[in-house]
């Protein structure tokens, strides 16, 4: 009864208007071709399920086959170049964080980021303070410069650093460089940052995924394109977090902000950003919601524009439906349950598997 909304107090908490807004596009050839390749194994599979009667007995593998299927809408990369769970496995290239190319004589930080030899020297030098921050994680970078170079197939000497730095391996450490494409996911969203930055250099935006590996790859691009990052994830310590946040909010140059949804979707103020783009949608869009609400708080003073990035004819498109649904569902109930918007019955299993 004491439950108040914003949309209730808006004109007392002086809140500016949120628009929302979809942006839709369509695979390209290759992209189309190992997506369906992919969705029919995956109808197939759930087929098997249904006709044996066993589709909440394979719930987690169900849900495996999802996942898959909207890591291929976002990037082909996040299926064909996983690492499972536990294992490290040798990357590719090795890969620099300051040039953002194939490192040159690597070596390792204290936080285990790899660096050119001669990149993070001139960094150091170069820097106006005793003690430059990281360039990946904002913290005080700590690295020897004389030490040997990183060897990627070091053995048991080394296991323990191959370990930390690799424990979560970046994805763009397992591509090939000099062949790798980018998608139409991440092209659409170079595309919506090269448009803001021509109306307002000053304009932030934040984009988040369920995908930390996908996050790993649009701030690779993102860099090269010019764009200043930052990036949150689960992964990081507390006092990673916290730097990273205040980098974004009070460096004028740094204009994106990548954020994992579990990761930043409450507890956050980022209302220097008036921007905000999700990647790939979540059938619980409370979770979409919570997120949104990190830039329309008290402080946000800019017209706050939400963009939702969906590629046509995939399982997005889907669970866009899907979450209408659940939401009109909802929303004519008397009590309103929020937990029924994070369910997924065995309808709605069948309604994401419609050709």
């Amino acid at each position: 009864m004491l439950r108040r909304t914003k949309v209730e107090r808006a004109d007392d908490l002086g809140l500016p208007p949120r628009k929302m807004t979809v942006s839709r596009y369509l695979f390209n050839e290759e992209e189309e071709d190992l997506y369906e390749s992919l969705f029919s194994d995956t109808k197939r599979k759930f087929s098997t399920y249904v006709e044996q009667g066993t589709v909440l007995n394979n719930y987690a593998n169900i849900f495996e086959l999802l996942t898959k299927m909207r890591q291929m809408v976002d990037h082909p990369d996040l299926v064909l170049k996983k690492v499972k769970p536990g294992q490290i496995g040798l990357p590719e290239t090795l890969v620099c964080s300051i040039c953002q190319e194939e490192a040159e004589d690597p070596i390792v930080s204290k936080c285990h980021h790899l660096f050119c030899r001669e990149d993070a020297d001139q960094y150091i030098t170069s820097s106006s303070v005793e003690a430059p921050e990281c360039p990946v994680c904002h913290i005080p970078l700590s690295i020897d410069l004389e030490q040997p170079t990183y060897v990627k197939d070091e053995t048991e000497a080394d296991e323990e650093i191959r370990h930390k730095t690799f424990a979560r391996t970046s994805i763009v450490n397992r591509i090939n460089m000099d062949t790798w494409r980018s998608s139409t996911k991440i092209e659409a969203l170079v595309e919506h940052l090269y448009k803001l930055q021509r109306e307002d250099r000053s304009t932030k935006s934040i984009c988040f995924s369920q995908f930390v590996t996908f996050l790993d790859l649009i701030k690779w691009r993102l860099e090269k394109a010019g764009f200043k990052c930052v990036k949150l994830d689960g992964h990081m310590t507390p006092f990673q977090r916290d730097a990273s946040i205040k980098k974004f909010s009070n460096d004028p140059t740094v204009t994106v902000f990548l954020i994992s949804l579990k990761a930043g979707g409450v507890a956050l103020n980022l209302t220097a950003a008036s921007r905000v783009f999700i990647c790939d949608p979540w059938w619980n869009p409370a979770a979409e919601l919570q997120a949104m609400d990190r830039i329309h708080r008290i402080g946000q003073y800019r017209p706050i524009v939400i963009t939702r990035l969906i590629i046509e004819n995939s399982i997005e498109s889907r669970i866009l439906q899907l979450q209408e649904k659940k939401q009109a569902m909802v929303d004519s109930t008397i009590g309103k349950d929020p937990g029924a918007l994070a369910r997924l019955t065995p309808e709605d299993l069948r309604f994401l598997f419609v050709n």
